[in-house]
């Protein structure tokens, strides 16, 4: 009983099946992409608008820069006493640190923040001037591009001194005063 009308071909059942996906996905495909085209132009997206026609922007957009932004220097770097620092910091190559704010109550977040200028991937120690001499806080930070930041949070009050160390080369930077008030 072969060529009869009840004959069922799977192949044919099976095309029928692809063709009904591929079409839903092309009207699916469609559907986003006017959505996204409406959404671009609706918000002056479109490289072929100016800021006049973005509303709310009355003047020209500036375009972005083309070059990366400078290092800073010490001189940009706050420091304790809110003096500006002295840029031969920098110039010389000497391991440099601020700290903000510089009073704090207890356990609040006390910012780090310096330059190692040329030791970049070098891991730091934070100290603490106790007792007469200097030990390690239990904080350490990686130079990276010639800068570092982190923070220490301390329960004492009173004066306290901070400063980081480069055990790598035996250097340590300047020391910055946190007041800690009680």
């Amino acid at each position: 009983m072969t060529g009869t009308s009840d004959d069922h071909d799977p192949r044919r059942d099976i095309t029928a099946v692809l063709v009904k996906v591929l079409g839903v996905a092309v009207v699916i495909g469609l559907v986003i992409g006017l959505g996204a085209w409406i959404m671009v132009k609706s918000l002056g997206l479109d490289s072929s608008g100016t800021a006049a026609d973005i509303p709310g922007v009355d003047q020209p957009l500036t375009p972005l820069p083309t070059t990366a932004l400078a290092v800073p220097t010490p001189s940009d770097l706050p420091t304790p006493d809110g003096v500006v620092t002295n840029p031969t910091v920098a110039a010389n190559g000497s391991l440099y640190l601020a700290a903000s704010p510089v009073i704090v109550d207890p356990m609040e977040r006390i910012n780090l923040t310096g330059q190692w200028p040329g030791h970049d991937n070098e891991g730091l120690l934070v100290q603490r001037f106790e007792g007469g001499k200097w030990a390690d806080f239990g904080v350490q930070v990686r130079v990276n591009l010639g800068t570092f930041d982190t923070y220490v949070m301390t329960g004492r009050t009173g004066d306290q001194r901070f400063r980081v160390f480069d055990p790598a080369s035996d250097t340590a930077s300047n020391d910055v005063t946190i007041t800690v008030g009680s």
